[in-house]
């Protein structure tokens, strides 16, 4: 399977159910609620209520779904998600006005817990805007010839390409929270590589960095493409790839959306070319690498950030071991490996505390630049804040 521009994954989560039951006892007393909504209200823009699942969801079903969301998108996109997701809720007269998420993520993902079958309310389905421009020489164009809309199926999860225009039109109904549009709402990006089998993780993410630095040259004449592709790398244990799977691929150019372009299809086949002529090291046995190509290719240079302390780097370590723990909003996951962090996620680096200092390095990220700005400016927020508590 290679997703495109939009896919639909029906009956997705095994505990849907449980899920749709917690919030209906957490809204249904309006006395007894204790859930933290926030009115988010842009005019003529955007109008729902939103709160983090944790007010809403027992903690255990909370991170059982989190991890199937995860496992899921790694298995069949390559991407994990951008953090935890918002809960949405909308009611009569709540709206998504037209938008797009290209500085989000590289896909939008809506998952529905509306009971969408017995629902009594108009509206609320995701609309997306079809690609190209509606032509002036046809006598009447409308509906969805323009666009397409989707509807909010329950335990259904929807994925889109993150640059497509798109919005939730009106509801018109009921203002009962129990009879609402209820919705888990997130993005997706690319993370360093994944490796799965007997290839060291390290020396794979060092052939993949290579791979993406002798890209640079051959697609500058392709310079009007752009998108991510990610792909699944069967490796044998000599090093070999045995097969390139494509698990997503939204290469465009601004003119052709995604429909078929001739110099789409010249940058598609010059990156799986060269993806299939990758020679990694020897191992004990085959290994799986996901990997991710985005076009034009960003900053190729690694995350470095460096931070003066003048605390005891023993208590700053125990400070930073809990602040990690507490989930942080840049989602790290890390391995403690003596004075230094490993992080897995949502990039491959170390964070170390030395004698006078906090030194953090990150893999390049296929991350559009306002992506790897944020993620740079929320790091070192974070760690300077650290470095004032010591």
């Amino acid at each position: 399977m290679s997703i495109k521009r939009q896919h639909v994954a029906s009956d997705f989560f095994p505990e849907a159910e449980a899920l749709r039951t917690a919030y209906d006892d957490k809204v249904r007393n309006a006395y007894k609620q204790t859930v933290q909504w926030q009115y988010f209200c842009e005019p003529q823009m955007y109008t729902y209520l939103r709160t983090v699942p944790q007010q809403v969801f027992p903690e255990a079903l909370c991170g059982r779904f989190t991890q199937h969301l995860k496992q899921w998108c790694i298995d069949h996109l390559g991407q994990i998600p951008t953090g935890a997701p918002n809960l949405h809720l909308m009611v009569n007269g709540c709206t998504l006005g037209l938008h797009s998420d290209f500085q989000n993520g590289t896909w939008g993902f809506v998952y529905s817990l509306t009971r969408w079958r017995t629902r009594k309310f108009s509206g609320s389905e995701t609309l997306l805007m079809r690609d190209g421009v509606p032509s002036y020489k046809k006598h009447h164009v409308q509906g969805e010839t323009l666009y397409e809309l989707v509807p909010a199926e329950f335990n259904q999860l929807l994925l889109f390409d993150d640059r497509i225009v798109h919005g939730t039109p009106t509801i018109q109904g009921s203002m009962d929270p129990l009879e609402a549009r209820i919705a888990l709402v997130g993005h997706l990006r690319a993370t360093s590589p994944v490796v799965t089998g007997a290839l060291d993780a390290a020396a794979a993410r060092k052939v993949v960095g290579e791979f993406h630095r002798a890209l640079a040259e051959p697609v500058k004449p392709h310079k009007d493409v752009q998108g991510v592709m990610t792909f699944r790398l069967a490796v044998a244990a000599d090093g070999s790839v045995a097969s390139v799977g494509v698990l997503t691929d939204n290469f465009v150019t601004a003119h052709s959306g995604h429909e078929a372009n001739d110099e789409v299809a010249a940058a598609r086949g010059l990156v799986l070319d060269a993806a299939a002529k990758l020679r990694f090291p020897d191992a004990s046995g085959p290994s799986k690498v996901i990997a991710a190509v985005l076009l034009p290719l960003p900053d190729l240079r690694p995350i470095e950030i460096s931070i003066p302390h003048a605390g005891r780097p023993a208590m700053l370590q125990e400070a930073l071991k809990a602040q990690l723990k507490q989930g942080e909003a840049l989602g790290f996951q890390v391995d403690v490996q003596g004075d230094s962090f490993a992080v897995r996620e949502p990039l491959a680096g170390t964070i170390r505390i030395e004698s006078h200092r906090i030194v953090a390095s990150f893999d390049a990220p296929m991350w559009v630049p306002s992506q790897r700005e944020h993620f740079q400016a929320a790091l070192a927020e974070n760690l300077g804040m650290l470095a004032r508590y010591g």
